[in-house]
C-alpha cells in the first residue's frame, strides 16, 4: 500500500529551487536571481508567493535586496534581520554602509471602513490585545474593493509583518491571495465569513444562531408573514447562514418560506415600494443595522406605526439611535471580543505556524426593544 506525499508548498518548492541553484554554484554570491515576474511565470505561481519565498531566504541570510534592482545571492551568513541597501547613488552620503532597520513587531488589520460602531469597537479589540503581546497594529481600508484588499495583502507580505488580520470583501469568501498565503502557512485571520469546504483560520459570529433567534423571537410574538431583507449574498458565508438562520426558523414552527419574502433590492425606494405592496407582511429582519435603517425610514415615509403595524428587527445596533423614541430590537455582535480573539489566534499563528486551523464562533445576543410587537390583529 503506498503512503501518499504530503504536499509541498509553492512558496517552499521554490525557495527550495534557489537553494539547491546556490548549492550547485548555479547562482554565485552578488549574482542576481531571476526577477518576481521571471519566478512566478516559471512556477504559475501569483507574485505574492514568490514574496514569501525571498522573504523567508532574506530571513535565512541567502539572499540580500538592494532597493529598486532585485534580489541578490549573499556571500555568506547574514543577519537574520531583513537586509536593505539604499539605492545606488554617485553621492558620498548615498554609498553608506547597508541600512539594517530596527524590527518591529507589526500585525496587519484589513477591514472595509471605519463607517460603523461595529468596525469601531473591532478595531479596538485588536489593539488592545496586541498591545499586551507587545505588537502593534496597522489598519487599513480596503473600501470593498478586491484590487485594494490583494494590493494590501502583498505590501503586508513584503514588509515583512508578522500576520494578518483581514474582514474581507463583501460579496466574496476570499479572494485567492487570502487562500494561498494561509495554505502555504503565513499567519493570516479572516474575520466574519469563512470559505465553506476549506479549513482556515476564522473569528466569526454565529450568524445561523443570530438569525433564527431574530425569527423565532419575531414568531413567538405572533407573526407568521415575516419578510427577511438583505443584500444579494453572492457566495458572502455570513449573509448566506443568516438567509438560512431566517428560513430554519420558519420551517421548525410550521411556517412555509415565501421566496417572495425574501427581498435583496437595498435602494430606498424599492424598499418603500415592497412594503407598500407586501400588505400581508407584519415584521421585517433585515440583515443589518444599515438595511434596518431603511425599513424604519421607508415606514416613517408611509406613516407606517412602528411596531404596532411593522415590527422590525436587525443585526448590530441602531447606528443613530437618538433619532429614534424607541430602543431598536436588534442582534448584538461581540465585535470587541471578536477582534481579541482574532489577534489571540493569530499570535498564537505566529509563534506555532504548523498548528491545526481552528474556527472559533462566538454568539450573537438578541435585545428586545421597541420596534417589534404583536401584530395589531392580535391586539
Amino acid at each position: 500500500m503506498s503512503v501518499p506525499m504530503k504536499r509541498v508548498p509553492l512558496y517552499t518548492q521554490i525557495r527550495t529551487y534557489i537553494v539547491d541553484q546556490i548549492t550547485q554554484g548555479k547562482l554565485k554570491p552578488g549574482e542576481r536571481l531571476p526577477s518576481e515576474n521571471e519566478l512566478a511565470e516559471h512556477f504559475g505561481v501569483s507574485r505574492i508567493t514568490v514574496k514569501g519565498a525571498l522573504s523567508t531566504l532574506v530571513e535565512e541570510g541567502a539572499v540580500y535586496r538592494i532597493q529598486g534592482r532585485g534580489s541578490y545571492v549573499a556571500d555568506g551568513p547574514q543577519s537574520r534581520e531583513p537586509v536593505l541597501y539604499p539605492p545606488a547613488s554617485t553621492s558620498a552620503s548615498a554609498s553608506a554602509a547597508l541600512v539594517k532597520p530596527r524590527k518591529m513587531k507589526l500585525i496587519s488589520l484589513m477591514i472595509p471602513s471605519l463607517k460603523t460602531s461595529y468596525m469601531v469597537h473591532l478595531v479596538q479589540g485588536v489593539e488592545k490585545e496586541a498591545a499586551l503581546g507587545g505588537y502593534r497594529v496597522i489598519v487599513s481600508l480596503t473600501h470593498e474593493s478586491v484590487d485594494t484588499e490583494c494590493t494590501l495583502l502583498a505590501e503586508a507580505d513584503e514588509f515583512g509583518v508578522d500576520g494578518v488580520i483581514v474582514y474581507p470583501v463583501e460579496g466574496e469568501s476570499y479572494n485567492e491571495d487570502i487562500l494561498r498565503m494561509s495554505l502555504r502557512g503565513y499567519p493570516i485571520v479572516v474575520i466574519d465569513r469563512y470559505l465553506k469546504g476549506l479549513e482556515t483560520n476564522c473569528v466569526c459570529s454565529d450568524h445561523f444562531g443570530g438569525a433564527y433567534e431574530a425569527t423565532n423571537h419575531l414568531i413567538q410574538s405572533g407573526h407568521t408573514r415575516i419578510a427577511f431583507l438583505t443584500a444579494p449574498a453572492k457566495g458572502t458565508s455570513s449573509m448566506e447562514d443568516r438567509l438560512e438562520g431566517y428560513r430554519r426558523a420558519l420551517s421548525d414552527h410550521g411556517i412555509s418560506s415565501d421566496p417572495r419574502l425574501v427581498f435583496t433590492n437595498t435602494d430606498p425606494l424599492q424598499i418603500e415600494r415592497f412594503l407598500r405592496e407586501s400588505t400581508d407582511v407584519t415584521a421585517i429582519f433585515a440583515l443589518n443595522s444599515s438595511l434596518g435603517l431603511k425599513v424604519m425610514l421607508a415606514a416613517e415615509r408611509l406613516e407606517f406605526s412602528i411596531p404596532e403595524q411593522l415590527s422590525v428587527i436587525f443585526f448590530d445596533d441602531l447606528e443613530h439611535s437618538y433619532r429614534w423614541a424607541k430602543r431598536p430590537s436588534c442582534i448584538l455582535q461581540q465585535e470587541e471580543e471578536i477582534g481579541i480573539q482574532a489577534t489571540k489566534l493569530l499570535l498564537s499563528l505566529a509563534e506555532n505556524p504548523d498548528q491545526e486551523r481552528k474556527k472559533i464562533v462566538l454568539p450573537p445576543r438578541l435585545v428586545v426593544g421597541g420596534t417589534t410587537a404583536t401584530p395589531d390583529y392580535f391586539t
